[in-house]
């Protein structure tokens, strides 16, 4: 090899993270094109895969991959030809441990030729490691998939009816701040401190559905380079308190707790007649 040559071989430390990358832009491809509803029954569906991949990984029962055609075959009987973005995906692949670096191109053909049968699979820990990363991006995805709709209960739904249109809704900023604090609580991820700005800002576009132009000059990248202290006092509290009950109903609690702290934090730097209302909550 010359010296300006460069192995782009991945590292074995490398594997589960690019395997995980792999199978998040297999989703956000399957899923985009589809309505908000689809949207969530084939995130829950995938969800559902992924609890019958690891009972797959620790035991290979073919009872166990039966279950997983039948939910299959379930969907693409409901979908019809209407599956086709999701069946391009050949998430079935990803069972495939002992050759999946393979057949989804983590390895080239040739790369993955020269290794040994051991190091074409993948490890038991490799295998949980990576469901489980998976599955925390599909419960983050459908956090933000929720966030963009009408609520079932009635009450809630008479309650934000009587709010100004910024409180009726998961506005924009609500959005980014919400996408803050699952970044910050699931993957240790702070836009000044461990990540470009930009590289969150791209993904934060994605995630509301925003078309991105110049990114310097998006209105997304102004309010997210201020996340979570975009707003002060009172405005912030209220954006707070709009979002966290969204994270309780799905028991992320690590975000619930960042969120009460910065509630906490907000309500000490109002002055002091200003704390009154939030008495209670301040100590």
């Amino acid at each position: 090899m010359s010296k300006k040559e460069k192995n782009t071989t991945p590292q074995r430390f490398q594997l589960v993270p690019l395997l995980v990358q792999k199978f998040i832009r297999d989703y956000d491809d399957a899923v985009k094109d589809y309505d908000l509803p689809q949207q969530l029954e084939l995130t829950d569906h995938l969800l559902g895969v992924l609890d019958l991949m690891e009972q797959y990984a620790e035991n290979p029962d073919e009872v166990i991959w039966k279950q997983y055609r039948e939910k299959e075959d379930a969907l693409l009987k409901k979908y019809g030809k209407t599956l086709k973005p999701y069946a391009d995906k050949y998430f079935h692949k990803y069972f495939s441990f002992d050759i999946v670096l393979a057949e989804k191109e983590i390895y080239s053909g040739e790369e993955f030729n020269r290794l040994t049968s051991d190091e074409q699979g993948l490890t038991l820990n490799e295998k949980l490691s990576f469901i489980q990363w998976c599955r925390n991006s599909l419960y983050n995805a459908r956090t933000f998939l929720y966030l963009q709709k009408e609520p079932e209960n009635a009450e809630i739904a008479t309650a934000l009816s009587g709010q100004a249109d910024s409180d009726r809704e998961a506005t924009k900023a609500r959005q980014l701040l919400a996408i803050y604090y699952l970044l910050k609580a699931g993957f240790n991820i702070e836009h000044r401190t461990t990540h470009q700005v930009s590289d969150v800002v791209r993904l934060a576009h994605l995630l509301t559905g925003t078309k991105l132009t110049n990114l310097q000059n998006s209105d997304i990248y102004k309010k997210y380079l201020l996340m979570p202290n975009y707003k002060k006092g009172d405005q912030l509290i209220s954006d707070l308190k709009f979002i966290k009950p969204y994270f309780e109903q799905l028991n992320i609690e690590k975000v619930v707790e960042l969120i009460d702290d910065e509630i906490q934090r907000a309500i000490k730097e109002l002055p002091s007649t200003a704390r009154k209302k939030y008495r209670g909550n301040d100590e």
